[in-house]
Protein backbone atom coordinates (compact mmCIF):
# COMPACT_ATOMS: atom_id res chain seq x y z
CA UNK A 1 0.00 0.00 0.00
CA UNK A 2 1.59 3.11 -1.00
CA UNK A 3 0.68 6.61 0.82
CA UNK A 4 1.01 10.35 -0.19
CA UNK A 5 2.25 12.29 2.61
CA UNK A 6 2.32 16.11 1.86
CA UNK A 7 4.56 18.43 3.94
CA UNK A 8 6.49 15.12 5.31
CA UNK A 9 9.86 17.64 6.04
CA UNK A 10 8.52 19.53 9.10
CA UNK A 11 9.51 18.52 12.81
CA UNK A 12 6.50 16.04 13.16
CA UNK A 13 6.88 14.82 9.30
CA UNK A 14 9.88 12.48 9.76
CA UNK A 15 8.76 10.75 12.66
CA UNK A 16 5.12 10.07 10.57
CA UNK A 17 6.52 8.71 7.35
CA UNK A 18 9.35 6.69 9.66
CA UNK A 19 6.38 5.08 11.59
CA UNK A 20 4.18 4.17 8.18
CA UNK A 21 7.78 2.34 6.79
CA UNK A 22 8.38 0.44 10.02
CA UNK A 23 4.77 -1.17 9.51
CA UNK A 24 5.42 -2.09 6.02
CA UNK A 25 3.94 0.80 3.61
CA UNK A 26 5.38 2.39 1.05
CA UNK A 27 5.21 6.23 1.07
CA UNK A 28 5.75 9.13 -1.07
CA UNK A 29 6.81 12.54 -0.35
CA UNK A 30 5.65 15.72 -1.75
CA UNK A 31 8.25 18.18 -0.38
CA UNK A 32 8.52 21.64 -1.38
CA UNK A 33 12.11 22.08 -0.66
CA UNK A 34 15.06 19.40 -0.89
CA UNK A 35 15.49 19.27 2.90
CA UNK A 36 15.64 15.52 3.46
CA UNK A 37 18.68 13.08 3.11
CA UNK A 38 18.81 9.40 2.70
CA UNK A 39 15.06 8.58 2.99
CA UNK A 40 15.39 5.26 2.86
CA UNK A 41 13.72 2.47 0.51
CA UNK A 42 10.40 2.49 0.29
CA UNK A 43 10.12 6.07 0.42
CA UNK A 44 9.80 8.01 -2.92
CA UNK A 45 10.34 11.50 -3.30
CA UNK A 46 8.51 14.33 -5.68
CA UNK A 47 9.42 18.06 -5.47
CA UNK A 48 6.35 20.41 -5.79
CA UNK A 49 3.81 22.50 -4.38
CA UNK A 50 0.92 21.68 -2.43
CA UNK A 51 -0.56 24.94 -3.57
CA UNK A 52 -0.25 23.82 -7.59
CA UNK A 53 -2.99 21.49 -8.87
CA UNK A 54 -0.75 20.07 -11.09
CA UNK A 55 2.19 18.71 -8.64
CA UNK A 56 -0.28 17.45 -6.27
CA UNK A 57 -1.88 15.51 -9.31
CA UNK A 58 1.33 13.96 -9.96
CA UNK A 59 1.98 13.29 -6.81
CA UNK A 60 -1.59 11.86 -5.77
CA UNK A 61 -1.39 9.70 -9.12
CA UNK A 62 -1.25 5.57 -8.30
CA UNK A 63 -1.66 5.75 -4.69
CA UNK A 64 -4.27 4.36 -2.13
CA UNK A 65 -4.28 6.86 0.75
CA UNK A 66 -3.40 10.47 1.88
CA UNK A 67 -1.92 12.29 4.83
CA UNK A 68 -2.08 15.87 4.46
CA UNK A 69 0.45 17.46 6.62
CA UNK A 70 1.79 20.40 4.51
CA UNK A 71 1.41 24.04 6.21
CA UNK A 72 2.26 26.78 8.03
CA UNK A 73 2.32 26.23 12.57
CA UNK A 74 2.27 28.37 15.31
CA UNK A 75 4.50 30.70 15.94
CA UNK A 76 4.74 31.91 12.09
CA UNK A 77 0.85 32.00 11.60
CA UNK A 78 0.74 34.74 13.93
CA UNK A 79 3.21 36.44 12.20
CA UNK A 80 1.76 36.55 8.77
CA UNK A 81 -1.74 35.38 8.96
CA UNK A 82 -2.98 36.37 5.71
CA UNK A 83 0.11 33.64 4.62
CA UNK A 84 -0.83 31.01 6.89
CA UNK A 85 -4.79 31.24 5.15
CA UNK A 86 -3.17 31.05 1.87
CA UNK A 87 -0.91 27.92 2.49
CA UNK A 88 -2.85 26.26 5.16
CA UNK A 89 -6.37 26.38 3.63
CA UNK A 90 -5.73 27.19 0.36
CA UNK A 91 -3.42 24.14 0.25
CA UNK A 92 -6.17 21.76 1.64
CA UNK A 93 -8.47 23.16 -0.70
CA UNK A 94 -6.25 21.89 -3.35
CA UNK A 95 -5.67 18.40 -2.48
CA UNK A 96 -9.27 18.09 -1.31
CA UNK A 97 -10.04 19.03 -5.07
CA UNK A 98 -7.73 16.45 -6.75
CA UNK A 99 -9.33 13.88 -5.01
CA UNK A 100 -12.41 14.29 -5.63
CA UNK A 101 -11.23 15.02 -9.17
CA UNK A 102 -10.43 10.97 -8.83
CA UNK A 103 -13.50 10.03 -7.54
CA UNK A 104 -13.19 11.04 -3.74
CA UNK A 105 -13.01 7.82 -2.70
CA UNK A 106 -8.89 8.07 -2.04
CA UNK A 107 -8.80 8.23 2.38
CA UNK A 108 -7.73 11.35 3.53
CA UNK A 109 -6.31 11.67 6.99
CA UNK A 110 -5.73 15.54 8.27
CA UNK A 111 -3.96 15.77 10.95
CA UNK A 112 -5.73 19.12 12.56
CA UNK A 113 -5.44 20.48 16.01
CA UNK A 114 -6.71 20.38 19.84
CA UNK A 115 -6.14 24.21 19.33
CA UNK A 116 -9.65 25.20 17.32
CA UNK A 117 -11.28 24.36 20.76
CA UNK A 118 -10.02 27.48 21.93
CA UNK A 119 -9.32 28.76 25.56
CA UNK A 120 -11.12 25.90 27.98
CA UNK A 121 -9.65 27.24 31.06
CA UNK A 122 -12.75 27.23 33.03
CA UNK A 123 -13.77 23.44 31.49
CA UNK A 124 -14.54 20.94 34.10
CA UNK A 125 -14.18 17.72 32.43
CA UNK A 126 -11.46 16.50 29.53
CA UNK A 127 -12.95 18.03 26.50
CA UNK A 128 -14.84 15.63 23.68
CA UNK A 129 -15.49 16.76 19.76
CA UNK A 130 -19.35 16.42 20.24
CA UNK A 131 -19.64 18.52 23.79
CA UNK A 132 -17.07 20.77 23.09
CA UNK A 133 -17.58 23.72 20.05
CA UNK A 134 -14.82 24.91 18.10
CA UNK A 135 -14.04 28.26 19.22
CA UNK A 136 -10.48 29.10 17.85
CA UNK A 137 -8.69 32.35 19.30
CA UNK A 138 -6.19 32.01 16.99
CA UNK A 139 -5.05 31.93 13.08
CA UNK A 140 -3.40 28.71 13.25
CA UNK A 141 -6.85 27.32 15.03
CA UNK A 142 -8.52 29.27 12.73
CA UNK A 143 -7.01 27.56 9.68
CA UNK A 144 -7.81 24.61 10.77
CA UNK A 145 -11.20 24.73 11.39
CA UNK A 146 -11.93 26.23 8.09
CA UNK A 147 -9.57 23.10 6.68
CA UNK A 148 -12.03 20.52 8.88
CA UNK A 149 -14.98 22.19 7.17
CA UNK A 150 -13.61 22.05 3.19
CA UNK A 151 -12.92 18.47 4.12
CA UNK A 152 -16.62 17.18 5.49
CA UNK A 153 -18.18 19.57 2.98
CA UNK A 154 -16.07 17.93 -0.06
CA UNK A 155 -17.93 14.57 -0.21
CA UNK A 156 -14.80 12.87 -0.26
CA UNK A 157 -13.50 9.44 2.30
CA UNK A 158 -11.75 11.52 4.95
CA UNK A 159 -11.11 11.25 9.09
CA UNK A 160 -10.17 13.97 11.38
CA UNK A 161 -7.77 13.35 13.63
CA UNK A 162 -7.30 16.25 16.30
CA UNK A 163 -3.93 16.11 17.88
CA UNK A 164 -2.93 17.93 21.42
CA UNK A 165 0.35 19.43 21.23
CA UNK A 166 3.58 17.08 20.55
CA UNK A 167 6.96 17.80 21.72
CA UNK A 168 9.58 16.72 19.46
CA UNK A 169 12.81 15.26 20.72
CA UNK A 170 15.18 17.45 17.79
CA UNK A 171 14.71 20.69 20.62
CA UNK A 172 16.36 23.54 19.49
CA UNK A 173 16.77 26.96 21.45
CA UNK A 174 14.55 29.25 18.56
CA UNK A 175 11.55 26.28 19.72
CA UNK A 176 12.31 26.95 23.31
CA UNK A 177 12.29 30.73 22.79
CA UNK A 178 8.88 30.64 20.47
CA UNK A 179 6.87 28.05 22.62
CA UNK A 180 8.69 27.53 26.09
CA UNK A 181 7.21 30.74 27.71
CA UNK A 182 3.81 30.92 26.09
CA UNK A 183 1.88 28.61 28.04
CA UNK A 184 1.49 29.28 31.89
CA UNK A 185 3.05 26.90 34.07
CA UNK A 186 -0.36 25.96 35.50
CA UNK A 187 -2.20 25.67 32.40
CA UNK A 188 -3.58 22.00 31.89
CA UNK A 189 -1.76 19.93 28.88
CA UNK A 190 -2.59 16.52 27.84
CA UNK A 191 1.36 14.60 26.80
CA UNK A 192 1.37 12.44 23.71
CA UNK A 193 4.32 10.64 22.57
CA UNK A 194 5.23 11.76 18.87
CA UNK A 195 5.82 8.02 18.34
CA UNK A 196 1.95 7.69 19.50
CA UNK A 197 0.87 10.24 17.90
CA UNK A 198 2.41 9.15 14.59
CA UNK A 199 1.32 6.04 15.53
CA UNK A 200 -2.51 6.94 15.12
CA UNK A 201 -1.76 8.57 12.27
CA UNK A 202 -1.05 5.04 10.57
CA UNK A 203 -3.23 3.09 11.87
CA UNK A 204 -5.85 5.81 11.07
CA UNK A 205 -4.92 4.21 6.97
CA UNK A 206 -4.76 0.81 7.99
CA UNK A 207 -8.10 0.97 10.10
CA UNK A 208 -9.62 3.50 7.67
CA UNK A 209 -13.21 1.73 7.38
CA UNK A 210 -13.10 1.97 11.49
CA UNK A 211 -12.78 6.19 11.68
CA UNK A 212 -13.66 7.13 7.93
CA UNK A 213 -15.96 10.68 8.16
CA UNK A 214 -15.12 10.96 11.71
CA UNK A 215 -13.21 13.78 14.05
CA UNK A 216 -11.12 12.28 16.72
CA UNK A 217 -8.97 13.58 19.38
CA UNK A 218 -5.16 12.22 19.42
CA UNK A 219 -3.42 12.45 22.98
CA UNK A 220 -1.80 10.64 25.65
CA UNK A 221 -4.79 9.48 27.58
CA UNK A 222 -5.66 9.93 31.02
CA UNK A 223 -1.97 9.08 32.75
CA UNK A 224 -0.69 12.04 30.68
CA UNK A 225 -3.19 14.78 31.65
CA UNK A 226 -1.05 17.04 33.24
CA UNK A 227 0.14 20.78 33.84
CA UNK A 228 2.37 22.43 31.57
CA UNK A 229 5.42 22.42 34.28
CA UNK A 230 5.04 18.98 34.88
CA UNK A 231 6.56 18.34 31.49
CA UNK A 232 9.07 21.34 31.72
CA UNK A 233 9.92 19.25 34.52
CA UNK A 234 10.45 16.09 32.94
CA UNK A 235 12.55 18.07 29.75
CA UNK A 236 15.04 19.92 32.35
CA UNK A 237 15.03 17.56 35.07
CA UNK A 238 16.83 15.13 32.26
CA UNK A 239 19.77 17.12 31.76
CA UNK A 240 19.83 18.02 35.35
CA UNK A 241 18.57 21.54 35.37
CA UNK A 242 15.87 23.91 37.39
CA UNK A 243 12.26 25.04 35.76
CA UNK A 244 13.18 28.57 34.47
CA UNK A 245 11.67 31.42 36.68
CA UNK A 246 8.23 31.26 36.91
CA UNK A 247 8.37 35.34 35.88
CA UNK A 248 9.24 34.91 32.68
CA UNK A 249 6.10 32.97 31.72
CA UNK A 250 2.78 33.73 30.11
CA UNK A 251 0.01 34.66 32.31
CA UNK A 252 -2.55 34.41 30.31
CA UNK A 253 -4.08 31.00 29.47
CA UNK A 254 -3.01 28.99 26.39
CA UNK A 255 -5.50 26.74 24.34
CA UNK A 256 -4.55 23.83 25.35
CA UNK A 257 -6.25 21.19 27.82
CA UNK A 258 -7.04 17.71 28.47
CA UNK A 259 -9.04 15.64 26.16
CA UNK A 260 -11.72 12.49 25.93
CA UNK A 261 -9.28 10.25 24.11
CA UNK A 262 -11.56 6.94 24.60
CA UNK A 263 -12.89 6.48 21.07
CA UNK A 264 -9.91 7.37 19.81
CA UNK A 265 -8.12 5.15 21.71
CA UNK A 266 -10.68 1.78 21.46
CA UNK A 267 -10.71 2.14 17.65
CA UNK A 268 -6.67 2.88 16.82
CA UNK A 269 -4.96 1.35 19.68
CA UNK A 270 -1.95 4.01 19.50
CA UNK A 271 -1.55 4.69 23.68
CA UNK A 272 1.97 3.31 24.41
CA UNK A 273 4.79 5.45 25.82
CA UNK A 274 4.78 7.85 28.95
CA UNK A 275 6.44 11.36 29.51
CA UNK A 276 8.91 9.41 31.13
CA UNK A 277 9.73 7.49 28.16
CA UNK A 278 10.07 11.28 26.30
CA UNK A 279 12.52 11.95 28.87
CA UNK A 280 15.05 8.76 28.17
CA UNK A 281 14.81 9.26 24.71
CA UNK A 282 16.26 12.61 25.14
CA UNK A 283 18.82 11.63 27.20
CA UNK A 284 19.72 9.50 24.53
CA UNK A 285 20.35 12.14 21.75
CA UNK A 286 23.43 13.13 24.15
CA UNK A 287 26.12 10.83 25.05
CA UNK A 288 25.65 9.66 28.50
CA UNK A 289 28.90 11.01 29.94
CA UNK A 290 27.99 14.22 29.02
CA UNK A 291 24.30 13.48 30.66
CA UNK A 292 26.04 12.67 33.72
CA UNK A 293 28.27 15.64 34.30
CA UNK A 294 25.52 17.44 33.68
CA UNK A 295 23.35 16.44 36.03
CA UNK A 296 26.12 16.05 38.64
CA UNK A 297 28.02 19.26 37.81
CA UNK A 298 26.81 21.50 35.15
CA UNK A 299 23.05 21.28 36.61
CA UNK A 300 23.79 21.97 40.98
CA UNK A 301 26.34 24.69 40.06
CA UNK A 302 25.01 26.91 36.61
CA UNK A 303 21.69 25.31 36.31
CA UNK A 304 19.72 28.65 37.66
CA UNK A 305 21.86 30.71 35.42
CA UNK A 306 21.58 28.65 32.69
CA UNK A 307 17.65 28.72 32.95
CA UNK A 308 17.34 32.42 33.22
CA UNK A 309 19.55 33.46 30.12
CA UNK A 310 17.84 31.19 28.43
Amino acid sequence: MKVLITGGTGRWGPTIHQAFLENGFDIRLLLHRKKIKSPGANCELVWGDVMQPDSVRQAIEGVDAVVHLAGMVQPFTEMNPELAKVLNVGGTRTVVSIIKEKGGNIPLVFPSSVAVFGLCSDADQPLHCDRNPCNPTTVYAETKVESENLIKESGIDYVILRVTAVPYLKITLGDLKAHLFTVPLKNRMEFCHPDDASLAVVNAIKYFDRVKGRTLLIAGGPSQQMLWEDLLSVVFGTFGLPLPPESKFAREPYPMHWYDTTESEELLQYQHKTVEDYGADLAGLLPSPLIALMRRFIGPVFGRLIVRLI
